[in-house]
C-alpha cells in the first residue's frame, strides 16, 4: 500500500496541468539549409520558409500535422516552390512558469516540381526537431509562442535520378487553441 502510495505521489509530482484539445499554428522559418551535393546538383534554397501547422494535443502528447514550403533556385527552371508535408508526434515536458521544452519525430513526403524538365522529385523521409514553447494561459487561453529546430530527410526519386535532401531550419510561430 506504501508503494502504490508513493508511487502515485510521485506521479502527481512530475505531472503538469493537464492540456487538451486541438490546435491551429503557422511559424516562419529561416532559409532552409539544404545538404551539399542536392544543392549542386538540383537546387539552392532563396529566403525563408512557411509552414503551417495543426494538431490534437492530450496532457504532454501531440499529434501534429504540418506543410512546410519555401522556394528554391533550380539549375535549369528557375524558382520553383518546394514542400514538405510531414506527420508528427510531439511529447512536452514542462519546465515551469508556462515554458515548455518539446521534442518531435515523425514520417514526411517531400516534392519538388522541376517543371521544364519534366521531372517531379518526390520521395519519403522522416523529421525530427526539437524547441521550446511558451504557453499563454494568463493572456490568451490555450496558445503559444515557440521557437524550434527541425531536420528533415528524404530521398527524392524522378524518372532518371535519385536525391537525398537533408534541410535544416529554425522557426519562431504561435499556435491558438481551438
Amino acid at each position: 500500500m506504501k508503494t502504490a502510495l508513493l508511487v502515485a505521489t510521485g506521479c502527481l509530482a512530475i505531472s503538469s496541468t493537464a492540456s487538451a484539445g486541438g490546435y491551429l499554428g503557422l511559424a516562419l522559418g529561416t532559409e532552409p539549409g539544404i545538404n551539399d551535393q542536392f544543392v549542386q546538383d538540383v537546387a539552392a534554397p532563396v529566403g525563408r520558409s512557411v509552414r503551417v501547422l495543426g494538431g490534437a494535443r492530450f496532457g504532454n502528447i501531440s499529434i501534429e500535422g504540418a506543410l512546410n514550403g519555401f522556394t528554391v533556385v533550380t539549375k535549369h527552371v528557375g524558382e520553383q516552390n518546394m514542400y514538405q508535408g510531414s506527420v508528427a508526434l510531439k511529447l512536452n515536458l514542462p519546465l515551469g512558469n508556462n515554458f515548455e521544452g518539446f521534442g518531435r519525430v515523425g514520417a514526411e513526403r517531400t516534392w519538388l516540381n522541376l517543371q521544364d524538365e519534366g521531372a517531379n522529385l518526390a520521395g519519403n523521409g522522416f523529421l525530427v526537431g526539437g524547441g521550446f514553447e511558451y504557453r499563454l494561459d494568463a493572456v490568451l487561453s490555450r496558445a503559444s509562442i515557440f521557437v524550434d529546430y527541425n531536420v528533415h530527410h528524404a530521398t527524392l526519386d524522378a524518372q532518371r535520378f535519385q536525391k537525398d535532401a537533408t534541410t535544416r531550419i529554425w522557426g519562431l510561430g504561435f499556435t491558438v487553441g481551438f
